[in-house]
This record gives structure tokens, C-alpha cells and sequence, in this order.
């Protein structure tokens, strides 16, 4: 059952998939909505602080970054909108920071409005089919004077003795050079990233696993072409993020970074990093999928 989180007044959604994976969205609200156009695509939403003069204030910006017109229909004298999205559902991925600076991909809907602010409607849905992970490569090589460091990836179903594919990998390092040589995870969507370490070693063998983290969510945010920055702070506990309350600390609104849900809609670089002294290091990278 899709849930509609409704930010703009009077506005509620929904979505229906044919067997066939078409898609159709429906919003209503109380009285006609006045449309002048209607696209669909890939949504950007970006969550960002804009400096102006000696303040700073939080903002939201939504584009659709492979926007389409859509064909749209119109029932009740127009207080029911009903929108083909086509084939163009994918489950929804993003990044949101402490001082809640991020991004979110997932599929929209935007209602161009005259003389109003536009709606928004964007689909958040976890991923409905086990993630596959694909890499270039399945090794990882790295050497300093007599220090050599390997590492070699497996993938499947089986590498944490259940059903969810997995990355296993082995490191070895042997010889003088590296201080610690670490497996490294870059997560980035858009310019927002973040790391997880995935383990290390000192010297000898270690193995280290990983595999994506998919959270539970299927929700219809309505949102016009603004939000306040509580509603926002609303919206990520309604989503499963632990939120400050009270008095703010530091401009930190959130204890961790906030991992919407792994993805497709995600870029993911894995990395041999070692470590030598003076912020110096070698490093070896390839680039993961994930995908069904």
C-alpha cells in the first residue's frame, strides 16, 4: 500500500503499476487544480544551505533531470488529476547529511502552475527486487617498496549464508611499506558521498564483507516547489531517521549521516587505500552496480 505524505495543503496522491510496469499517479485535492503542463523523469531533489550576506538560510531545489511531458486526465471538474508515468518507476536512493544537506533521486511528477508555486509529487519506493552487485574488476592490487597488498572480490547469494547477494573480499598484505591498508566504500549520489570502511589489516590476511543496505518505505511525498526545513525534518523521522529535538547543536540536525536506501540511482567506488605516513597513500578503485 503506497502512503501519501502530503506537504502541500488539501493534496492527496497515490499510484497504481499494471502488470504490464506501467505506472499511473493520481492527486487530488479539494478543488480543481489549475494545470498548465505536466512532466515526468528522474527527479534531483537537493538539499542545500544558501549563504546570503552575514546569514544562511536552508533550501530545497527539485528538478527533473530527464524531464518528459506526460499525458495527463482530468475527472470530478478537475479535482482528480490522473498522470501515465510510464515504465519509469525505479526504486528511490539519497544521502542526507547531519546539517541535512543532501540529495534524493527517486521518480516525480511536476505540475506546472500558473501564477502558483508548483507540485511536486515523487514516488519513494524501497527496492521490490533482490539488488545484484556488478563490479569491472575483481581484483585490487597496490605496492610500496616491499609491501604488496591485494584484494580479491567474490559476489552471490551465499557469501553471508542467506539469500542477499554480497561482496566478499580477501585482503592480503606482505612486506615493509604500508602502516594499514584498508577497504574502502564511497557512496555518491549527485556531489553528496560518503565512506564506509570496511575493514583493515596491519599485516596477513583479513576478510570483509558488504552488502547494501535497503530500508523499508513507500510513500508519495506531495511537496510544492518549497518546504520548510521542519517539514523536511518531519518528513526524515516519518522515514525512519533519528532527528534532533529541541535546541539545536552545532547546526547538526541529524546524529549520522542518513542513508535513504541502497540503489541503482547510486554510484558506488570500492578502494584499496594504503596507508604510508604524512597523509600519503596508494590506492586502487573500481566502480560497483547495483541493479536487478
Amino acid at each position: 500500500m503506497t502512503y501519501s505524505y502530503n506537504l502541500a495543503n488539501g493534496h492527496e496522491a497515490s499510484y497504481y503499476v499494471s502488470p504490464g510496469g506501467n505506472v499511473m499517479v493520481n492527486v487530488q485535492r479539494s478543488s480543481p487544480l489549475k494545470i498548465r503542463a505536466v512532466y515526468v523523469g528522474e527527479a534531483r531533489l537537493h538539499f542545500m544551505w544558501v549563504s546570503s550576506g552575514k546569514s544562511s538560510h536552508w533550501q530545497f531545489t527539485p528538478t527533473l533531470i530527464d524531464q518528459s511531458p506526460a499525458q495527463y486526465s482530468e475527472q470530478n471538474q478537475g479535482q482528480t488529476v490522473s498522470v501515465e508515468l510510464g515504465n519509469k518507476l525505479f526504486p528511490a536512493t539519497g544521502i542526507i547529511k547531519p546539517n541535512l544537506i543532501g540529495e534524493i533521486r527517486a521518480p516525480a511528477v511536476h505540475f506546472d502552475i500558473p501564477y502558483a508555486t508548483d507540485l511536486w509529487v515523487f514516488l519513494l519506493r524501497n527496492p521490490w527486487y533482490p539488488l545484484k552487485i556488478g563490479f569491472d574488476k575483481s581484483d585490487l592490487s597496490i605496492s610500496h617498496d616491499s609491501a604488496q597488498a591485494t584484494a580479491e572480490l567474490q559476489s552471490g547469494s551465499g557469501n553471508l549464508g542467506g539469500d542477499e547477494e554480497a561482496i566478499k573480499a580477501f585482503v592480503s598484505m606482505h612486506g615493509e611499506g604500508f602502516k594499514k591498508v584498508s577497504l574502502i566504500l564511497k557512496r555518491n549520489v549527485g556531489n553528496i558521498h560518503i565512506e564506509e570502511s570496511l575493514g583493515e589489516i596491519t599485516t596477513g590476511i583479513g576478510t570483509f564483507t558488504w552488502k547494501p543496505s535497503v530500508s523499508n518505505f513507500d510513500v508519495a511525498l506531495v511537496t510544492s516547489s518549497s518546504m520548510y526545513l521542519n517539514q523536511f525534518l518531519g518528513f526524515l523521522k516519518y522515514l525512519g531517521a533519528e532527528t534532533h529535538e529541541g535546541v539545536f547543536s552545532m547546526g547538526s540536525y541529524l546524529p549520522s549521516n542518513f542513508l535513504l536506501s541502497d540503489g541503482p540511482a547510486m554510484n558506488y567506488t570500492l578502494s584499496l587505500v594504503g596507508e604510508k605516513g604524512l597523509f600519503m597513500h596508494e590506492k586502487d578503485e573500481i566502480k560497483l552496480t547495483l541493479g536487478p
